[in-house]
């Protein structure tokens, strides 16, 4: 048992490096205990900006439903669906507090994948009963994985490039984003920068950057600056909530003590602010 957190049973290192996007499934029927408690966990989060996010377990079986999932994913018919009211910070909210379940999943050894995109209408809208002021921007499906994965998974672990990460001196840097941080200059916070830097995000942007500064860790969110700009930079604050549950779960394994904090900083050029870890 992990007693720095608890609802894991191994270390949370170790379930970050094995949590991978898992797109075959073996079909059998995810047991009601488990799908019980993974929603159990989502509710039980309390996200940094304190967003209302309202969540349900849905089995495609249950009804008549066809739920669309890109043609894709194979083998579950198990789905965490979730919506939130339309906010600033919403979106960095839902991907910090559904990243804790994926990795809550991961533990047990489940499997999931994020899939992004606009479910604001169609079948998965429908049985969430999506209200005007929400929207419904994720859906990770979760179940047991296939024992050989099929060759779209490679194919879209290829094109997605999951296995590239950029380099630290990209991510990381040490009190302005003019001198980036050395690793050796992290101290003990090399760890869960390192978490950080394993985080899934959409089209493997990893659009976190993180600043080292006399007291806290600032995240910035770098925006996309091409034609669908809006809506990638959208999809990217949930990429923040992610790399912000990742780093706060490892700090809180190795004992560093901190908290969320939105401090008085300005974006730069088209590096969005989001929030700080102040250390304590």
């Amino acid at each position: 048992m992990n007693l720095d957190n608890p609802i894991f049973k191994k270390s949370i290192i170790e379930v970050i490096k094995a949590r991978t996007s898992m797109r075959s499934y073996n079909g059998v029927p995810l047991d009601k205990t488990i799908g019980d408690s993974i929603i159990d966990i989502i509710n039980q989060v309390k996200a940094p900006f304190g967003i209302n996010i309202r969540v349900k377990l849905i089995n495609s079986k249950d009804s008549d439903l066809k739920l669309g999932t890109y043609g894709i994913i194979k083998g579950t018919s198990t789905f965490i669906v979730s919506s939130i009211s339309k906010s600033d910070n919403a979106l960095v909210d839902l991907g910090y507090s559904l990243e804790r379940a994926v990795l809550y999943a991961t533990d047990l050894n489940l499997g999931t994948c994020w899939l992004g995109g606009t479910f604001n209408k169609g079948q998965f809208a429908e049985v969430m009963e999506l209200k005007d002021n929400e929207i419904l921007p994720i859906v990770i499906p979760v179940g047991y994985p296939s024992e050989s994965r099929r060759g779209m998974d490679t194919f879209v672990r290829f094109m997605a490039g999951s296995k590239n990460r950029k380099a630290w001196s990209k991510l990381f840097f040490d009190v302005d984003f003019n001198t980036p941080l050395k690793e050796l200059e992290s101290l003990e916070y090399f760890i869960p920068l390192q978490m950080v830097r394993l985080a899934p995000s959409a089209a493997n942007k990893q659009p976190w950057r993180i600043i080292k500064s006399s007291n806290s860790y600032d995240f910035y969110l770098e925006q996309s600056k091409d034609s669908k700009s809006d809506s990638y930079n959208d999809m990217h604050k949930v990429d923040i909530g992610i790399a912000m549950c990742h780093f706060e779960l490892t700090s809180a394994e190795l004992g560093l003590e901190g908290h969320w904090e939105k401090l008085k900083l300005s974006s730069q050029d088209n590096k969005k602010y989001i929030i700080s870890w102040v250390r304590k």
